[in-house]
């Protein structure tokens, strides 16, 4: 019986090598018959990164050694280079929206000559397999041209947000359905159309500096085995991105509302949002302090609770004549909407001053740092008339992955709870829709968007409990989806 089995095992060997050899035959047959593609393809491949802890980081003069993490990730590496014309053809041979169009828009810049960065453009809006890809192409290309008429000066007549997807195209690599860069360009369009030139060649910095940052976190988050940013929806991540607080309806001395007459300058910019130097120095921050944890509800709910809810937070927003010194400016001691300034206090005293609004832009930065998406939520009460405020309260809205949810912290939401108002409820907005979103609506109507496309004003009043209910159980993905880029 040995002997049996023996030759029976020698038989099956040779014709496996038989039917291995027939395979190998075929599929040569088939490769050198069929026509060859002469057009550069897209091509994934994986990369080695280093990554370095957020103290090491921060803190060039540690002695501790660099932690290296090898991660595999997909990047679209361009492997030969034709004309800018070629991708822009490539694009129009679809047929189908939005790749026609886009290759319109790309046509349009003023700088897109550089065929790399117009390949890399092209290949991650073909080559998608995320549907958020297309997406959000859509929705730049909807929303990323200003309208001239909201002006009194003049504004790029081509695609701001595209603008900013070029420049980063040119100075990084992107990953394979990369929502990430495309949110930061999103909404960094506006900056380009009301800021100065000073204020342009800054954005072209900043915006690769935080797209090499946000990087960075979700690495150092891969590293802990926390929830990741890369794999936030695209609401959440155009969140994410947005770093100008709520310069967008207010906040001393550069709310964006006052540059629809003239162009905001350097100084104003560079007031207005929130550097990726502090961001980093609060992402070490939060790591000394133990707020990095694998629950974003708690780390939320720690940085909360450590400043408003503690003696680290001075609560100036009831004075109208007390004045600090900023930067050489002279400015009231709330609203001030300059987080840089406001945590370098921190850092200095352990406590920093402001009303909900300051805080709320700490918040906001310091749950950035750690890659959580956060936006702002304000509910205000009025008079009779309905032309005067008598209550007011900003928090920060986050959103949660485990749950697919946005929520805000139960602390922030039981502030004005035994206030007998009815309130309008808004949820601030980043600015992905250029055409109308700084024009302001002096009325503050609960029937009317009063901050223009800057918030989604709530449809009906709603009471300080009914606002709880709604944040503490969850506000969907999709629904907050809807109010940030649809409505």
């Amino acid at each position: 019986m040995g002997g049996r089995i023996h030759l029976t095992s020698k038989v099956s060997k040779l014709i496996a090598i038989v039917l291995v050899a027939l395979v190998v035959a075929a599929g040569l047959g088939y490769w050198m018959l069929t026509p060859k593609m002469s057009s550069p393809l897209v091509t994934y491949t994986t990369q080695q990164t280093s990554l370095v802890t957020s103290s090491e980081i921060v803190t060039s003069t540690s002695t501790s050694p660099t932690t290296v993490v090898q991660e595999t990730t997909l990047w679209i590496n361009v492997t030969a280079t034709k004309p800018v014309s070629y991708y822009v053809s490539l694009l129009e041979s679809t047929q189908t929206q939005p790749y026609v169009e886009l290759a319109w828009e790309l046509q349009a810049l003023p700088d897109a000559t550089n065929a790399t960065a117009v390949a890399k453009i092209a290949y991650l809006v073909l080559n998608a397999t995320n549907p958020e890809v297309k997406e959000a192409f859509q929705l730049m290309i909807k929303g990323g041209t200003p309208n001239s008429r909201d002006f009194k000066y003049s504004v790029p007549s081509w695609n701001t947000q595209l603008e900013v997807l070029y420049w980063l195209a040119l100075q990084n690599n992107f990953k394979k359905d990369d929502t990430l860069a495309l949110a930061i360009a999103m909404v960094n369009g506006l900056w380009l159309t009301i800021g100065d030139e000073q204020v342009r060649q800054a954005v072209k910095k900043d915006t690769s500096d935080l797209l090499v940052f946000f990087r960075e976190t979700d690495q150092l988050q891969s590293l802990k085995g926390f929830q990741r940013l890369e794999y936030l929806p695209l609401e959440a991540k155009i969140c994410l991105a947005w770093t100008g607080g709520y310069s967008t309806s207010g906040g001393r001395p550069y709310p964006l509302q006052l540059y629809k007459d003239r162009k905001l300058p350097f100084r104003g910019y560079v007031w207005d949002t929130v550097s990726s130097q502090t961001l980093r120095k609060m992402r070490d921050l939060m790591e000394t302090k133990g707020w990095m944890v694998g629950s974003v509800d708690i780390t939320v709910a720690s940085v909360e609770r450590y400043l408003y809810f503690s003696t680290h937070w001075n609560y100036t927003g009831n004075t109208e004549t007390e004045y600090i010194e900023v930067d050489g400016e002279r400015v009231l001691v709330h609203d001030m909407n300059n987080v840089d300034f406001t945590f370098e206090y921190f850092l200095e005293n352990d406590k920093a001053s402001g009303d909900c609004g300051d805080e709320s832009g700490l918040v906001d930065a310091f749950a950035k740092s750690w890659g959580i998406a956060t936006t702002y939520v304000l509910h205000q009460s009025y008079d009779d008339t309905m032309t005067e405020i008598i209550w007011s309260h900003m928090k920060i809205g986050y959103y949660e992955p485990v749950s697919k949810t946005w929520k805000i912290c139960e602390e922030q939401l039981n502030v004005g709870i035994i206030e007998p108002y009815r309130f309008t409820l808004y949820v601030y907005r980043p600015p992905t829709k250029l055409p109308d979103y700084l024009n302001y609506h002096p009325n503050p109507s609960f029937r009317f968007r009063a901050y223009g496309n800057v918030c989604y004003a709530f449809e009906r009043q709603l009471s300080a409990g009914e606002i709880k209910t709604m944040f503490l159980r969850g506000i969907a993905s999709a629904e907050m989806k809807l109010w940030l880029l649809y409505s």
